[in-house]
């Protein structure tokens, strides 16, 4: 056999100029582009399906928030957490909710969908309670009451027009707490009934005494500037006058009253009565725009046909690259392709299947400790949905430029050794960038890609490249 001059360049035939490296490039970049294209119509034809699977996630990390502070709650308002209700809200994920009733409307409602439904019940939440009084206030109210001991001449009107519709014993006992030193429960309920008892009197939002209050508005500069001024205790009088109703005449005169004695009496309001329903946990998505439904549509028709066209992609980038390799090196692309495409599908499973739950977790708890509710648009759930998945595929690619920078001689693996301390600092720091602003994220990026910068490093110590042959400068025979 002939001897080859050492000189020689055995793979010359296979090198590519400046200008064929473009025109590979182009062609690789079209048929990329038409495998996303076609990708992308099958991901439209998928695109609804695959906005429900992504919303699971976030359903289920939203029922398991919703479902812990429902438990919370429970435990604060009877210091436990009862067997039966825990299984109500694990099993059935129901939630409790706790509302105030107006316990007039309650009835009403209750009366409305059956007429015999508490027939027998007189039901009066709008009168007055003890719980209003002090003993001391009915001292002072009595003993001015009765002597209309009051400097305004219009309520001392009012106060006159209420003492003369009183009885000659309720006069009395009046008079007798007025003198009295100090009040017993049975003193402060007494007042209490003879107050109620003046609600049934119709005489008093009709007399003239009482117009003045009745339609009087508000004059501050906000309502001056209102075109129609609110004024319920005016339209409560002529709904009166249109058609009377005995609780809606007690109830203005009980609005009356309050306000003559407005010092004793103070501000009115209705003992609403607590009741606890029983809602679904499961999370319903919002979108807050016209346009953003399409969006979400587009959104997941294109990201579908990303995945269904990343293989195209791939086989697309290690061709163009191989074109660019000794013909002796194109070999390893039937390596690095099928393990490129592994890699990247388990990045993108680890982030769906593993990492989003811990992840909504620890951002929720955040929601839990500052006691506000969340409510994600489904629009920034699919963007985080996207770039995550992507980011855990990309840089699950490491072990492969790991061995093919070290292939093409860029890197030794002296250098992948020596310095894999500042390796698993860059790691974090890439981490950090491909993550949302969250530690659990990170962390959880950053610990698999140490796993696999190791794992590139043996890669390059086991597929080790031989030592060239030719190398030798004495002649091949």
């Amino acid at each position: 056999m002939a001897s080859r001059n050492q000189n020689e360049d055995l793979f010359q035939e296979s090198r590519m100029s400046f200008g064929e490296h473009l025109e590979e490039l182009r062609v690789v970049l079209i048929r990329s582009l038409i495998g996303i294209a076609i990708g992308c119509v099958f991901g439209f034809l998928l695109a609804e399906k695959v906005v429900h699977v992504l919303q699971r996630p976030l359903e289920k990390a939203l029922t398991k928030f919703y479902v812990n502070q429902g438990k919370e709650q429970l435990r604060s308002e009877h210091g436990f957490l009862a067997p039966e209700l825990s299984e109500i809200l694990e099993q059935q994920e129901m939630i409790p909710e706790r509302l105030l009733m107006d316990p007039g409307d309650l009835v009403s409602a209750l009366r409305s969908v059956s007429p015999d439904f508490l027939k027998d019940v007189s039901l009066k939440p709008y009168r007055f309670k003890a719980s209003q009084f002090t003993g001391d206030k009915i001292i002072d109210l009595c003993g001015n009451w009765r002597t209309l001991n009051v400097l305004d001449e219009n309520q001392r009107e009012q106060w006159q027009l209420l003492w003369e519709l009183l009885g000659a014993e309720q006069q009395a006992e009046l008079e007798r707490l007025g003198d009295s030193t100090g009040l017993s429960q049975a003193d402060i309920n007494g007042f209490v009934a003879v107050l109620n008892g003046l609600l049934a009197k119709r005489q008093i939002n009709e007399a003239p005494e009482f117009q003045a209050i009745i339609e009087r508005t508000n004059t501050s500069i906000a309502d001056v500037l209102q075109v129609e001024k609110e004024n319920p205790l005016l339209e409560m009088k002529e709904q009166l006058t249109a058609n009377f109703n005995p609780d809606l005449s007690e109830r203005l005169n009980r609005l009356l009253i309050s306000e003559v004695f407005d010092e004793a009496i103070g501000d009115v309001q209705i003992e609403m009565v607590p009741l606890t329903v029983w809602k679904s946990a499961r999370f319903q998505s919002q979108s807050l725009g016209t346009t953003e439904t399409f969006m979400i549509w587009m959104k997941s028709g294109i990201f579908t046909g990303l995945v269904i066209a990343s293989p195209w992609v791939f086989f697309q980038i290690w061709a163009f690259i191989a074109a660019g390799l000794y013909p002796t090196e194109q070999r390893y692309i039937y390596f690095f392709l099928p393990v490129s495409l592994i890699l990247f599908f388990s990045g993108v499973c680890l982030a769906f299947f593993f990492v989003f739950e811990p992840v909504l977790d620890f951002l929720f708890s955040f929601n839990a400790r500052m006691g506000i509710s969340p409510q994600p648009r489904i629009n920034d759930w699919l963007s985080f949905v996207m770039f995550l998945p992507l980011g855990f595929g990309i840089a699950f690619q490491l072990p492969l430029v790991m061995l093919f920078v070290n292939r093409i001689e860029l890197v030794t693996i002296e250098t992948f050794t020596g310095n894999w301390r500042v390796a698993v600092v860059a790691i974090f720091a890439l981490a950090m960038l491909l993550t949302p602003a969250d530690p659990v994220s990170m962390v959880m990026l950053a610990v698999p890609l140490t796993l696999l910068y190791f794992l590139g490093v043996f890669l390059c110590l086991r597929l080790n490249k031989p030592a060239n042959n030719y190398a030798n400068p004495q002649s091949v025979s």
